[in-house]
């Protein structure tokens, strides 16, 4: 039922997270959202992407979300937190969202925070506050990954970059010539079982390392290929 009463509400529910790596995973916020969502009865699509969200341009899937907005094709929007949403300032949070609910006529629901634009309380209030702790946290965590770089490098023990991950090909084919139909989540999460964190990897890198090596028709390298993870 909609908000007015009649017809279908078109939900879009929206997921983020910074890396793609195993220990970071959109599926626990869209297991959330989706949950909402039927409680309500509304139709969804879901859109999920794995960038940083401090960057003006840095989220495509969101700005093309706010212009199928923009053209009416949804009527609510649901994010997990507003830090998923974006760790922009809060004056830039809020210029998107006001534009998203009144300038664009859908409703917005930030679901951890409590935040729903329906609400008086949580829209006048709650939302001010939550904007800014959001940023306040991402600030915070800013200067404390920045301040850990400068000790190591002082001790002589910051070599810089990302570590790099390394899959093992030969782990990789075996799992590809049984593979079954299955996606690359499922692949991620039989290559991972039974292998320590440092060496569980994400489904995008072994989709990347698989091509890489051409396991379609040809033999791949034999032993270990080492990627550093894109900086996120």
């Amino acid at each position: 039922m909609s908000q007015n009463g009649c017809g279908t509400v078109k939900a879009v529910l929206y997921a983020r997270c910074s890396t793609d790596e195993a220990r970071q995973d959109v599926e626990v916020q869209l297991t959330e959202l989706r949950r909402f969502a039927q409680a309500f009865g509304w139709s969804t699509d879901e859109v999920q992407e794995y960038v940083s969200a401090f960057k003006k341009d840095g989220q495509p899937q969101l700005r093309a979300i706010l212009e199928a907005i923009r053209r009416q094709q949804y009527q609510v929007f649901v994010c997990h937190s507003l830090d998923r949403f974006s760790r922009r300032s809060p004056h830039e949070v809020n210029a998107m969202i006001e534009r998203l609910v009144h300038r664009d006529g859908c409703r917005f629901i930030s679901l951890v925070d409590r935040i729903d634009s329906a609400d008086e309380i949580s829209w006048h209030i709650t939302r001010h506050v939550m904007q800014w702790m959001a940023n306040r946290y991402s600030l915070m965590l800013s200067e404390k990954i920045q301040a850990g770089i400068r000790h190591k490098r002082e001790r002589g023990e910051y070599r810089g970059g990302r570590p790099k991950k390394v899959v093992d090909a030969d782990r990789l084919k075996a799992l590809l010539l049984k593979r079954n139909g299955l996606g690359w989540r499922r692949l991620a999460e039989r290559y991972n079982q039974d292998l320590p964190p440092r060496d569980q990897v994400s489904f995008s890198l072994l989709r990347r390392v698989a091509k890489q090596l051409q396991f379609n028709g040809h033999q791949p390298t034999n032993g270990a290929v080492s990627i550093t993870p894109a900086t996120s």
